[in-house]
């Protein structure tokens, strides 16, 4: 038996879903002292939670998110507010603008990337590809790519992790993050300082153009959500494509499969994402008198839809649920959320990934893990390899 109240936040980061897998079973709805939430873990209830804004706000007291980037974002509040502040953001990330403008980005970077791979006879997967193609094409996508390198990218990221998912107040953790967070906001002001004077079709200027006021409130009001996108754009297509290209790796019939037929590698990225979510918890408010299950939650309780246990549920998924297949039926996942606050970034991820797990194993058909490298995960609510060191002859 697992008690929620023993739950720790190494255990979580080690392997979080034995401990899912108990919760579901036996306390889909229960409180984590470790982390001060509610952890919510089985399919229906995740699903209904992230569908129904009225019982489960997107505005937490002492939300770890608004203290991470800054202010209220479009994944911290609901209704019109989070539309005027996912606005700015389709004329970049909606589907018809990602099919526009990226895919030759994407061929490129992939390109570069696999070219020093074959040059060294293999490398790191994690940090010398799925990381580069990501931090740079999402500097492309936003027109910071000449201000940043791909290296600074990751550091932002990682600083902005720490802070989005310090629910036990770690002050190391606090710290990393406000450095990050001001060193963001020293090299986008410039930006948002030129976008104000001379307005383009920029993500940027899209954003200091969404609502009145002078230039330091707008770029106050645009900024969470600029580091929102900037935090997610960084890490699911980076760390769900080294997980993908793990599970292949490790699961040789359906790597055979998807290199003799391209159209499997979309399914591959969904199994993928699926197995594994990248952002494996959203977390939520919770409205006075809210029931969910045979738990009622206390007023102003943070509750967190733990989505990576949701994708793994066998009322579901069957009792495959904990492996990797991509032949299962398909159905929808929620690594990218559900309702008001489906992730905008989706498309570009899925994109993305599919051109990267495609290019890898067209250019290196006999790819194989080091096998004096181990394999290891870590994280609950940003979870991948930490490392994932191949062979490419």
């Amino acid at each position: 038996m697992i008690d929620p109240d023993s739950v720790g936040v190494a255990d979580l980061e080690v392997d979080p879903y034995p401990i899912y897998a108990h919760l579901r079973q036996h306390a889909p709805v229960s409180h984590v002292p470790a982390l001060d939430v509610w952890m919510v873990t089985r399919w229906a209830d995740v699903e209904s939670a992230l569908n129904d804004p009225e019982r489960f706000p997107a505005h937490v007291a002492d939300s770890p998110t608004d203290d991470a980037l800054g202010g209220i974002s479009m994944m911290t509040t609901d209704g019109e507010p989070a539309k005027q502040r996912r606005r700015p953001f389709d004329s970049t990330l909606r589907p018809r603008a990602v099919e526009a403008s990226m895919p030759e980005v994407f061929e490129q970077l992939c390109s570069d990337a696999l070219d020093i791979l074959e040059t060294a006879g293999g490398g790191d997967l994690l940090t010398q590809y799925f990381e580069p193609i990501s931090v740079l094409s999402l500097a492309h996508a936003m027109g910071i790519a000449d201000r940043v390198d791909g290296l600074t990218l990751v550091r932002w990221f990682g600083g902005l992790a720490a802070g989005v998912s310090n629910y036990e107040k770690d002050p190391t953790k606090t710290a990393f993050c406000s450095a990050v967070s001001d060193e963001i906001d020293d090299v986008v002001r410039p930006l948002f300082e030129q976008a104000f004077a001379s307005p383009d079709d920029s993500m940027i200027s899209n954003l200091v153009h969404a609502t009145a006021g002078t230039l330091d409130e707008r770029i106050a009001w645009a900024m969470p959500s600029l580091k929102l996108v900037l935090l997610g754009g960084l890490q699911e297509p980076a760390h769900g494509g080294a997980t993908i290209a793990h599970c292949l790796l490790t699961h040789t019939e359906q790597l055979d499969a998807v290199i003799s037929d391209a159209d499997l590698v979309a399914a591959a990225v969904e199994e993928g994402l699926r197995w594994t979510a990248p952002i494996g918890n959203l977390l939520r408010g919770v409205a006075p008198g809210t029931t969910l299950g045979d738990a009622k939650l206390p007023r102003d309780a943070r509750v967190i839809l733990v989505v990576s246990s949701a994708n793994r549920d066998r009322e579901v998924w069957g009792p495959t649920a904990d492996d990797f297949d991509i032949f299962r039926p398909r159905r929808t996942h929620l690594s990218f959320a559900a309702g008001p606050h489906y992730c905008i970034g989706h498309h570009f991820a899925r994109v993305q990934l599919r051109t990267a797990i495609r290019m890898l194993f067209e250019r290196f058909p006999r790819l194989r893990l080091d096998p004096l490298h181990e394999v290891v995960y870590r994280g609950h609510e940003y979870r991948s390899p930490t490392s994932l060191a191949v062979e490419v002859g």
